[in-house]
């Protein structure tokens, strides 16, 4: 390659970049963090445990994932080999599913949530509704219904939860309407 270049000679690079010293690589640096969230240095280690949260939602959701997840222990250990898409379909396993999505889904955006009845053609249908702090809806699930095809939806800026039953659906505190 030094062949081919027949300009003036490459001035030296400092040993001083205005971030600080040079590196042995610019990408050195880049790479060992590059696939972790906490530094690439430790990643030998465990993670270290989410801070608490101010959120009280969030906070119940996180204690209610812990007990049960070493409640369902032996379930899981059990049922190790089977397909993850079937495991949420349990019982057990629908109730660890939900929670951790809505973690991830609702983050610290809920103020509130509630336990309601969408009552729709005579029937009750159970469902855990998040609002935010404007009352908005962002997250319906149906915390006792693995099948369901509603078991879990986040709605939309315009979409309500009884929007997602039809017209004649309506949200109440009882299940008898």
């Amino acid at each position: 390659m030094s062949e081919l270049w027949k300009g003036p000679a490459m001035p030296a690079m400092p040993d001083v970049v205005p971030g600080g010293p040079r590196s042995a690589s610019p990408l050195a640096d880049y790479n060992r963090t590059r696939f972790t969230g906490y530094g690439g240095t430790d990643v030998h280690r465990e993670v270290a445990e989410l801070p608490p949260s101010l959120n009280p939602i969030v906070a119940r959701l996180r204690a209610e994932l812990e007990r049960l997840a070493e409640s369902h222990a032996d379930f899981f250990a059990r049922h190790a080999e089977m397909d993850p898409r079937a495991l949420t379909r349990t019982k057990e396993g629908w109730s660890v599913a939900w929670r951790r999505w809505a973690l991830n889904d609702i983050a610290d955006k809920a103020a509130d949530m509630r336990d309601i009845y969408v009552i729709h053609r005579g029937d009750s249908f159970s469902h855990r509704l998040f609002l935010d702090r404007q009352g908005k809806q962002l997250l319906a699930v149906q915390p006792q219904e693995p099948f369901s095809a509603l078991r879990y939806k986040r709605l939309t800026d315009a979409a309500d939860l009884c929007d997602l039953y039809g017209p004649f659906a309506r949200l109440s505190d009882s299940p008898l309407g």
